[in-house]
Parts: structure tokens; sequence; C-alpha cells
């Protein structure tokens, strides 16, 4: 195991598509903020997060044919996303229909990854 020398950190990298720098950890192209953000992040990472969200329902409704619950799924993503368009989302809402969907997509890596991405971030956010 190296010594560490007592400089400045430059993140871990956990191999393949994991990255751990700070606070931020990145799964693929996902990223999961592990502490809160300073409140004048708070609406950047919002923002963010609804991006993520969008595209997530994207991915799941261009194959929810793969998925045994796919119109489910796709249904439980635009729920995520209206609910990341209130003034304030509400966590256990959001928590409630990402929990729905993580199962439903495990088959996928790459879309399951997301998903856990996406729920750490409102853990940590909201």
């Amino acid at each position: 195991m190296p010594a560490h020398d007592g400089g400045s950190n430059s993140g871990i990298s956990a191999g393949g598509d994991v990255r751990i720098d700070a606070s931020t950890v990145a799964l693929n192209h996902s990223t999961a903020i592990t502490e809160a953000p300073a409140e004048t992040d708070r609406e950047a990472a919002i923002a963010e997060l609804r991006t993520a969200v969008r595209l997530l329902t994207e991915q799941l409704r261009s194959s929810q044919d793969r998925y045994e619950d796919g119109a489910e799924l796709v249904e439980a993503a635009e729920h995520v996303e209206a609910e990341l368009t209130r003034e304030e989302p509400r966590r256990n809402a959001l928590l409630r229909w990402l929990g729905f969907i993580a199962p439903g997509v495990q088959t996928t890596a790459a879309v399951a990854a997301d998903v856990a991405a996406i729920q750490s971030s409102v853990t940590s956010l909201l």
C-alpha cells in the first residue's frame, strides 16, 4: 500500500468507471453527491438531478420492452420528473419512486448504476 505523502487529495479511482473525488462519487457517466452541498450549489445540483432523471426516463422509455414492468418503470420515472419540478421536491416521494425503479432495472448494470446514483443524490440533497 503506498504511503500517504500529505499532499492534496486527487481522488480515488476504484477501477473501471468508478471514481471518488472529495464528496462526489462518479459511476460511469452518473454522479452522486455524498454530502449536502452549500446552499448556493443546491439549485445547480437539483438542476443536474433533473437532467439525470430526464435522461433516465428517456432511456427507460426507449428500452421499456426489455423490462418485465417496462411501462410501470417509465411511469415511475415520470413521477420522479414531476416531483423534481416542485419548488420543494419531497424527498420521501422521490425515494419511493426510485425504490420502485431500482429492482426493476437490475438486469441492466448501467441503468441500475444510474438509479443508484440518483438515489444517493436525492438522499444527500433533500
